[in-house]
């Protein structure tokens, strides 16, 4: 009975104001459909280079959070006439599609679009690295390799420019390291700040399973090997970013450098490693 004392009051309510607020459209939306993004190029990074893994969008609408999808996507938006749109990239961490999050070396995408409830549009969310990104290197194997003879350079299998890094496990082997040595002038090991943004970017597929981590090397002269990402074998290229922060943070090193470790697990008979397009990022954000 008191149940059905309280729906007739909402019922009366409704009744009185001629209809329940549905907002400013009369709860008719618009939607906003978004397939792809695209990254604009920092300088010194040539268009072959310039590869992302860009997974979601997280939208704000005006004051209002509309929360994250999954490219792509086409959501409903309750507004009309000129709406703001604050548009931020978003990854997946350390390859985890259940840890997405807001990738903090982009500059959001931030748009106005004039629309009409009920009506369809689209839009091509547009990113750039913040000013603050600091590339400590790019490696994309185009005029040579940084790391020891583990990574030789391989012109086949090549998805981004001409060139690619190889390592490679034999039936007998049962594991290779390729660590940098700094070749062609760059400076190395490299001076990371607790406290940053830390972020390791790179493209890869692999017949066997590897290890992507850092080496922190302090100075007493002792260093220590981190495995940071265990990848399993993938036919297809795809880009990772890994977010290095913490592990900066907790080591307190003088200075840091990359490796990667090809495996040869039981029952392997070995196979390839390729990468590219691996970029050290950090910046005081």
């Amino acid at each position: 009975m008191k149940l059905a004392v309280t729906l007739s009051l909402v019922v009366v309510v409704c009744v009185f104001m001629g209809s329940c607020n549905k907002g400013p459209t009369g709860g008719i939306p618009f939607y906003l459909k978004m397939d792809t993004a695209v990254i604009i190029a920092p300088a010194g990074i040539s268009a072959s280079s310039n590869t992302q893994s860009i997974q979601d969008v997280w939208v704000n609408e005006g004051p209002t959070n509309l929360g994250a999808y999954e490219l792509p996507c086409n959501f409903p938006v309750l507004d009309h006439d000129s709406v703001n749109f604050v548009i931020n990239a978003g990854v997946w961490q350390s390859a985890q599609s259940t840890n997405p999050v807001i990738y903090p070396f982009l500059k959001p995408d931030v748009f106005t679009l004039y629309a009409q409830s009920g009506n369809k549009y689209s839009h091509v969310p547009t990113f750039s690295y913040i000013a603050a990104a600091k590339f400590v290197f790019n490696e994309d194997f185009e005029s040579g390799s940084e790391y020891n003879t583990s990574m030789l350079l391989a012109h086949d299998s090549v998805k981004y420019g001409t060139a690619c890094g190889k390592m490679t496990v034999g039936p007998t082997d049962s594991n290779v390291v390729a660590c940098q040595t700094y070749a062609h002038g760059v400076q190395g090991p490299y001076v990371l700040t607790p406290g940053e943004e830390i972020w390791l970017e790179f493209d890869y597929k692999c017949q066997v399973p590897f290890w992507s981590g850092i080496i922190a090397h302090f100075s007493s002269g002792a260093t220590d090997t981190i495995q940071v990402l265990f990848l399993l074998p993938n036919e297809t290229w795809t880009k990772q970013y890994i977010k290095l922060s913490e592990t900066v943070g907790q080591e307190g090193a003088s200075t840091y450098n990359l490796y990667f470790q090809a495996l040869n697990p039981s029952g392997f008979i070995g196979g390839s490693v390729y990468l590219d397009n691996i970029r050290l990022v950090h910046g005081a954000i």
